[in-house]
């Protein structure tokens, strides 16, 4: 868990936002919008040097920021492996990654609501979800 703190805390203060738009324009990654299927929120693909987010084009604009953010946690953290290819030829279990990339979109959109909010300690963290558009099925599968 500090770990992925620490990953947003400095991704944060490189590129000068915590808004993962911003971050993805300044490190230079394409967002894309497509028709996927209903249960496909979004993923992220390298192609020739160049990071991709491709959103699902139904989403609304909370759980295309989220997924956004949550895509953004894989290319920062995870960058390096091919979550695909782990899952289809391994016995790799790959939810760890699916957590940990949820636990970057909620701690980056909560640092992006939350940099100058001095009241936030009094909130529970339903609250804070709901305050930064965070799903809220998030707050019971993340902390609880």
């Amino acid at each position: 868990m500090n770990k992925i703190k620490e990953c947003v805390n400095d991704i944060s203060k490189k590129y000068g936002s915590s808004e993962p738009k911003t971050i993805c324009e300044n490190m230079g990654i394409i967002i894309l919008s497509f028709d996927l299927p209903e249960r496909v929120n979004g993923f992220s693909m390298e192609k020739k040097g160049r990071w991709f987010i491709v959103l699902n084009n139904m989403l609304d604009d909370d759980r295309k920021r989220f997924t956004t953010a949550h895509e953004l946690g894989h290319i920062v953290m995870h960058g390096h492996t091919n979550s695909i290819n782990l899952s289809c030829n391994t016995y790799f279990c790959i939810s760890k990654y699916e957590r940990e990339a949820d636990m970057f979109a909620a701690y980056l959109l909560l640092k992006a609501e939350y940099e100058s909010c001095e009241e936030c300690e009094s909130l529970t963290i339903q609250q804070a979800f709901k305050i930064a558009h965070i799903p809220e099925e998030k707050a019971d599968e993340l902390f609880f």
